[in-house]
């Protein structure tokens, strides 16, 4: 059994707020074996990390990306979201083949284990070429299959559950339907029985523009969040990735289902000129909001400190109420909320007996300082560059500026560059 001890850390549980000054955490194999007070112990076979009084917290969890599109970033900026998806990105994505796409997602899953996100809800074309990558780089990744980009769902779905979960405990597979705009009822009904008959969350992009709201209304007499309703969606456990167009009508038929994760995605919403979610009517009507940082086309990062800051400032900017949203909600909705919405009962916290996946934050650099609030610096002074160490299922993939496995990312970053060049030639 490997194992490992951090001491001298300042722990940031994430259960039920509880903060553990001069503590330690210990791991064996891929489980949290013991968080606390650091220990005195005569020996100890394994490693031993001095986390120097920095914070040990659950690693991010992101609730909604599309990784394969990295080599896209920038495409059609300045457009709004119409434009930019149907006129730039579709032409482009739809001539990505699987090496394109591998290298893509690999950059995308790396720049996000370098950033402390140590789970994923990946959304994309290239399914199984996903879980690949997942255990290439050991990140933590959820993999949406079914409906994707409007295909209508059929026998394929059987074949694609079995091939993801082949892929061991780092894969997850979640059944998508791509938007109420592009897959059809019949789409959404056949996602919803199989996610049923596997106990599988669902997800889908919902009322992400007035443009949406305005054309489902026209076509079915309902908004995309009544439309879900009516095809029996919010029955099982589902996560509605944007949300920005919702009104009250639509929060209380949220508020009635205790499935519903709602996973905001702001630096995409302001990027494409779509809005600002309703978070805090989200929050105080009982819905489990999580955070997402949409692909790296549409945003263009994987970041989620710019997600944190924006989703508790935007709220404070928008109600003219600077407390409408705290600190320490806006970090509950990157863990521990994340986890619930993806149906981990072992995840988001730095618990006894739940998955090692953490991250170490440097609590010494001089954008952290001074320290009496670390719970709002973490939201709105702390960055990528704070992140000291990531670690996934036990492993330690990112510490002090390097991967920990051998990586040349010259030779990735180049690719991904080349695709972009051949893509628009």
């Amino acid at each position: 059994m490997k194992k490992t001890r951090i001491i001298n850390a300042l722990i940031l549980t994430m259960n039920n707020q509880n903060i553990i000054q001069d503590g330690e955490v210990e791991i064996s194999d891929n489980i949290i074996s013991y968080v606390g007070k650091v220990r005195e112990l005569k020996t100890f076979d394994g490693e031993i990390i001095d986390a120097q009084g920095n914070i040990i917290m659950p690693g991010f969890i992101n609730t909604h990306c599309h990784a394969g599109m990295s080599c896209l970033r920038g495409v059609g900026d300045g457009s709004s979201f119409g434009n930019w998806w149907i006129d730039n990105i579709r032409p482009l994505e739809i001539k990505m083949n699987n090496d394109e796409l591998h290298d893509s997602t690999k950059l995308s899953f790396l720049e996000m284990i370098k950033s402390g996100i140590t789970t994923v809800l990946d959304l994309y074309f290239n399914v199984e070429g996903a879980a690949k990558v997942a255990l290439e780089t050991g990140m933590r990744t959820n993999i949406g299959f079914g409906s994707i980009a409007g295909e209508v769902l059929d026998d394929v779905l059987e074949d694609e559950y079995k091939k993801l979960m082949a892929y061991g405990d780092l894969v997850k597979p979640v059944v998508f339907c791509h938007a109420p705009y592009s897959s059809d009822e019949y789409s959404y009904i056949k996602a919803i029985e199989f996610a049923k008959k596997h106990n599988l969350v669902l997800t889908t992009h919902a009322s992400e523009t007035l443009e949406e709201v305005g054309e489902i209304h026209k076509k079915y007499g309902q908004t995309p969040i009544g439309l879900l309703e009516s095809y029996g969606y919010f029955e099982q456990k589902n996560i509605l990735a944007h949300c920005v167009c919702c009104d009250k009508d639509d929060v209380e038929i949220m508020k009635r289902y205790d499935t519903i994760s709602v996973s905001t995605n702001p630096s995409s919403n302001l990027y494409l000129g779509s809005g600002v979610a309703p978070i805090f009517s989200y929050i105080n009507n009982g819905v489990n909001v999580c955070i997402g940082t949409d692909g790296p086309a549409s945003n263009n990062s994987l970041n989620m400190f710019k997600e944190m800051f924006l989703t508790k400032n935007l709220q404070s900017g928008v109600l003219n109420q600077p407390d409408a949203v705290s600190a320490m909600q806006v970090l509950e909705m990157a863990t521990i909320n994340g986890a619930k919405a993806l149906n981990y009962d072992n995840l988001g916290l730095i618990k006894e007996g739940y998955l090692a996946d953490l991250i170490m934050i440097d609590l010494q650099a001089i954008n952290m300082q001074p320290k009496h609030n670390y719970i709002s610096n973490l939201v709105s002074s702390a960055g990528i560059e704070n992140v000291l160490l990531t670690m996934i299922n036990g492993k330690i993939l990112y510490r002090n500026g390097e991967f920990t496995d051998k990586i040349d990312l010259m030779e990735l970053s180049n690719s991904v560059d080349n695709y972009f060049k051949k893509l628009n030639s």
